[in-house]
């Protein structure tokens, strides 16, 4: 498997929420090319199996990514090696971590299997997780080994986030003729009042934006709405903090929803990204980091699929990159960092077996 050129056309392939078709079919001729049956689920999902008898471990990463932006702001083109780094859109967030998880699979195929492993590519990570959420209620296994990008060390999990939306409902007027009555206003008065609201500990709260309905600069707005960004500790409840916005002014405050389909699978899905959290004593964990040789467990700065595969199973998360470069016109990864993280994916998959 030439898996630099492979990376290269997954990084080409834009695979966008509910565009991942491309990039699914680029993973399924890889899968079949190692000899393994693979498949579409009814979201979109990619799956294989290697080897038959439990324990089970997944290996799971997402295909969907941002979007690129303005090309002329990337110093190089969507996909190109330059200096020992493949560039471009998903290299680090994460097909970087789908193909070091392919040669993972590569390496177990000529070991002696004690257990099976799956690989789960899935679908629509970036706006709510619809394929992890939907594959997650069919699998149980020992544990998920999640790929979104760590620098090569262990994650345990990260905080929660909501969005939450302020309304300011008014009277469309033309503005020549507006009398005071303005929800521009009301916004204003609100704003300065949630500067000074004391938050609970482990919630951190963020305006974020403004939109005006219909939106002509010539006329009063008929709603102005606010946008909120939440981060929250596994602890803190965000649930509980829209009473005391809502308190704050004459808005109409709330977590939107949205509904989400991929293939035969459509959910409604609400602002909400929860928490997830392995403790640090957890077993599972313990052994992982003997395994690598790593002190102890980190916790990434941004949410994940960990919540909906953690009501399973156990995750455990390590990705090759940086991710601070995720989601920027400076995304790239090391090839040296795919071909560790293959390495460690597959001794993470032999230590879980043998511990079971």
């Amino acid at each position: 498997m030439d898996w630099v050129r492979l990376l290269s056309r997954l990084v080409q392939a834009e695979s966008l929420p509910g565009g991942e078709g491309e990039a699914a079919g680029l993973l399924l001729e890889a899968l079949k090319g190692l000899g393994l049956e693979a498949h579409l689920d009814e979201a979109g999902n990619v799956e294989a199996l290697l080897g038959e008898r439990e324990p089970e471990v997944v290996l799971t990463g997402h295909m969907d990514v941002v979007p690129v932006g303005d090309p002329l702001h990337w110093p190089h083109p969507q996909g190109a090696v330059v200096g020992e780094a493949l560039w471009g859109r998903g290299a680090v967030d994460m097909k970087g971590a789908l193909v070091a998880m392919l040669l993972a699979l590569k390496a177990l195929q000529g070991r002696p299997l004690k257990g099976r492993v799956r690989f789960l590519a899935t679908v629509q990570e970036e706006v709510g997780g619809l394929g992890s959420r939907f594959a997650a209620e069919r699998l149980s296994p020992l544990a998920f080994i999640l790929g979104e990008p760590s620098m090569g060390r262990l994650m345990r999990g990260h905080r929660g986030r909501a969005e939450i939306w302020v309304d300011f409902e008014g009277e469309e007027a033309h503005a020549a003729l507006a009398g005071p009555e303005n929800p521009l206003f009301d916004l204003a008065d609100y704003l300065l009042a949630l500067k000074d609201l004391p938050l609970p500990p482990g919630l951190k709260l963020t305006p974020t934006g403004v939109a005006a309905y219909p939106g002509a600069r010539n006329q009063t707005p008929g709603v102005v709405r606010l946008y909120l960004d939440v981060r929250y500790e596994p602890e803190a409840d965000p649930l509980a903090l829209l009473p005391r916005l809502q308190a704050l002014g004459p808005a109409s405050v709330y977590i939107p929803e949205e509904e989400r389909a991929s293939g035969e699978v459509r959910l409604t899905l609400p602002a909400l990204w929860p928490p997830y959290r392995l403790p640090e004593d957890h077993p599972l964990l313990l052994l992982a980091l003997k395994a690598l040789g790593q002190e102890g467990a980190g916790l990434w700065p941004f949410t994940t699929d960990a919540p909906y595969l953690g009501a399973r199973a156990p995750v455990l998360g390590l990705g090759p990159g940086d991710p601070a470069l995720a989601h920027t016109p400076r995304e790239h990864i090391p090839l040296k960092a795919v071909e560790e993280a293959a390495g460690a994916y597959a001794r993470l998959v032999e230590a879980l077996w043998n511990a079971a």
